[in-house]
């Protein structure tokens, strides 16, 4: 999937909620799980990051970061 730039600038322009639904989705569409709950600001931000103001997204970076969030999550219980 190569996300046009208009939906890239949707992306990173949304509120942190929406941000992480719309990840979320992308995720369970490819077989994978993610927790519900929105996470911290600064995660976020990272993910965010991600997405480049010239209309590209780092996918390699952007995965890295859930994994991430996904490791603190299993190591907080």
């Amino acid at each position: 999937m190569k996300p046009d730039r208009e939906l890239i600038e949707k992306l990173r322009d949304a509120d942190d909620a929406a941000l992480w639904a719309t990840v979320r989705g992308i995720a369970l569409e490819k077989g994978f799980r993610l927790p519900e709950a929105t996470p911290p600001q600064k995660t976020m931000e990272r993910l965010r990051g991600t997405l480049s103001g010239n209309g590209t997204l780092s996918l390699g970076e952007a995965a890295r970061v859930i994994a991430q969030y996904r490791k603190e999550q299993s190591d907080r219980g």
